[in-house]
């Protein structure tokens, strides 16, 4: 077997294996491989010139730490049946982490249908949504029937839409710097599968909100929604409670931190009303440890060091000691020794990166050993918990 990034020439083996692993929904199947399909960033494993398995690495650029890092979203990770089982994935993963690290993408993202089969590799949850299904008489309590709503199609421009996207996750952490061409594949790929966008302006003409939903089976399901202010999330429920006649249903998603649960009126006896629960969406992990911290803009009151033991199977560069200095907003990173303040695998390392964990909290669970008490606080100035949103599916 061989190892190589894909060609034009392949892209037919590779659609026909995506179609036999995942959907083949027309027109969004054709125009996936047609306008987002890149080969040259593809990684495939080849027996006797066939394309066996292969991945996809999606460029992006994720808002991490107050800086945009350029990162490998894995996409479309797909093996042959007469190979699975067999080792390629192992050797397919491993490879797509070193192209990765050769690319300067020091952090990676991946939707996993399981997380637990891509964390031997380094993968781990950092990502959460919270989502609420719920009847829509509950959101009329929510709701005003004020704004301007104009629907927005696939060839429209999308200032308006990012403008409001940038504000609306102003206080989150690790989402999408989302460019044209990712507008553009966003408004496409709802639109094939019957989906709408409406954009809210207020009385200004000032772009406030916008909802990209589904209406299928008397439910109306949210994709995305986004405001600027409490006026407009209120028009926007008005907007879906306008639905009423059509639906019986309304379905959303939200950060993890979304306090709006609280607000709801619902029930205990005999059953609750509302159907609210946290849903694992989107996996991290680290590519080159040393050049993301050094990355980053940090606090710039914070004056601290520390230094980390990593233990990373996949990814020798990563694998060792490290001392990190930080001072007036940005950190210095050098070999370290033996003798480090903490140790843990790249895992969980990710998690405290990304900040879905606090040091504490990898502590209590005991996927951190501890030398010196006294470098947890400093740490955790450094690393601690965010508010992480991320709402892109290929």
């Amino acid at each position: 077997m061989i190892t190589r990034f894909l060609t034009s020439f392949d892209t037919k083996a590779a659609k026909n294996l995506w179609g036999y692993a995942f959907e083949t929904d027309e027109p969004f199947y054709s125009w996936y491989f047609e306008e987002v399909f890149m080969p040259q960033n593809c990684i495939g494993i080849f027996e006797k010139d066939v394309l066996v398995c292969y991945l996809q690495l999606n460029p992006y650029r994720i808002y991490l730490h107050n800086q945009s890092f350029d990162t490998s979203y894995v996409v479309g990770v797909i093996s042959a049946p007469e190979y699975r089982n067999r080792g390629a994935m192992k050797v397919l993963l491993s490879s797509a982490i070193t192209e990765m690290n050769k690319k300067n993408h020091f952090i990676s993202i991946l939707m996993p249908f399981d997380t637990t089969f891509y964390r031997p590799y380094g993968w781990e949850l950092c990502y959460s949504q919270l989502t609420y299904e719920v009847p829509i008489d509950i959101i009329k309590d929510l709701s005003q029937k004020q704004g301007d709503f104009y629907r927005i199609l696939p060839d429209d421009p999308t200032d308006d839409l990012n403008e409001v996207y940038n504000t609306h996750l102003k206080n989150n952490h690790g989402y999408v710097k989302r460019t044209k061409k990712d507008w553009k594949f966003n408004l496409k790929d709802l639109d094939f599968y019957g989906g709408y966008t409406y954009l809210l302006k207020d009385a200004q003409d000032h772009p406030v909100g916008y909802v990209q939903y589904f209406i299928k089976d008397a439910k109306f399901t949210v994709k995305e929604m986004a405001y600027s202010n409490v006026w407009a999330r209120k028009s926007l429920f008005g907007f879906m409670h306008n639905h009423k006649s059509q639906v019986t249903t309304v379905e959303w998603s939200a950060p993890s931190n979304d306090s709006m649960h609280l607000f709801l009126r619902d029930t205990i006896q005999p059953k609750p009303t509302n159907n609210i629960r946290l849903y694992p969406f989107m996996c991290g992990r680290m590519i080159h440890v040393k050049n993301a911290i050094e990355h980053c803009s940090f606090d710039q009151n914070i004056n601290t060091e520390f230094s980390i033991g990593l233990r990373d199977d996949y990814a020798p560069w990563n694998d060792g000691f490290f001392a990190v200095s930080v001072k007036n907003g940005k950190a210095q990173v050098s070999l370290g020794d033996t003798c480090a303040d903490f140790h843990c695998d790249i895992n969980t390392f990710t998690q405290l990166f990304f900040g879905a964990i606090t040091i504490d909290e990898a502590i209590e669970l005991e996927k951190v050993a501890v030398s010196n008490d006294s470098s947890i606080d400093g740490f955790s100035k450094v690393f601690n918990h965010k508010n992480n949103y991320i709402n892109e599916f290929f």
